[in-house]
This record gives C-alpha cells, sequence and structure tokens, in this order.
C-alpha cells in the first residue's frame, strides 16, 4: 500500500467522521431549542398562575381589611 492510498483511507474516514459528528452536533442543536422552549412555555404558565393567584390574594386581603374596619366600628360603638 502506497502513502497515496493510505492518505485516501484515511481522508475518507475523516470524512465519514467530520459528517457524523455535525449531523450529531445539529440533532443536538435542534433537542435543546426544543427543550429550551418547552421551559419557557413553562415558566410562563407559571408565572401566569402566579399572577392569577397574587390577584385573588389581594382580594381576599381586601376584604379581610374591610371586615376588620367594621368589627372596630361596631367596637368603638359600645
Amino acid at each position: 500500500m502506497s502513502l497515496i492510498e493510505r492518505i485516501e483511507q484515511a481522508s475518507t474516514g475523516l470524512f465519514v467522521t467530520a459528517i457524523t459528528g455535525a449531523a450529531s452536533g445539529g440533532v443536538w442543536l435542534v433537542r435543546r431549542i426544543f427543550t429550551n422552549q418547552k421551559q419557557i412555555e413553562m415558566l410562563q404558565q407559571s408565572l401566569e398562575a402566579r399572577d392569577k393567584q397574587r390577584d385573588e390574594d389581594r382580594e381576599a386581603f381586601s376584604e379581610v381589611r374591610k371586615d376588620v374596619r367594621e368589627i372596630r366600628e361596631i367596637l368603638h360603638r359600645r
């Protein structure tokens, strides 16, 4: 086997390795992008749920304040 034949065989192997590596990298990148998109959507849903819960808590707290004021007024009248 001459040096040129060995170089041709090695270059073919390197080319296949490079193509396989590039394809694997592409698959990894696509999976990473979709995973990040899912995480972003989940975080947005979590934030929306927290906002809704915060609004409900504010309304409940407002009602409690109102009730406390009414109780104070009743107690001061006596």
